[in-house]
């Protein structure tokens, strides 16, 4: 029998760490003074955005800033593409703006629309829900 190959059990070194509890990720460290942030997304898709009014959920408590399209300028932020890709031609493949939070339109559900920053995440869930 080979030691190794297809039908041959794989030794896991992490799984007893992770099933007792003892497992590390990202969301169990804490630093000072950081901040935590949610993204409210569309609960529809296809939709035209007319306004967002974010007044109530900035006097919420705890919250340091809920930002829109509108804070990021005329056009917004858009997320770029680092991958170079070229067509099949040699030219330079198109690069269409990806917005991180839409401006006028939603056009899938989750489609990110605002973004709560807060002291804590529960924090800024609740002012996420007076948007």
């Amino acid at each position: 029998m080979a030691k190794f190959g297809v039908g041959q059990p794989v030794r896991r070194v992490e799984d007893q760490r992770l099933i007792t509890g003892r497992g590390r990720y990202t969301d169990d460290i804490s630093i000072d003074g950081q901040a935590h942030g949610y993204v409210l997304r569309s609960p529809h898709a296809h939709a035209r955005i007319r306004s967002i009014d974010t007044s109530a959920a900035v006097k919420a408590p705890g919250v340091l800033g809920v930002f829109t399209a509108k804070d990021f300028g005329p056009a917004g932020a858009s997320v770029p593409c680092f991958i170079p890709i070229t067509n099949k031609d040699g030219s330079e493949r198109a690069d269409p703006p990806h917005p991180i939070l839409c401006t006028d339109k939603v056009h899938y559900v989750g489609d990110n629309v605002a973004f709560v920053v807060a002291e804590t995440l529960a924090q800024a869930r609740d002012a996420a829900e007076l948007v």
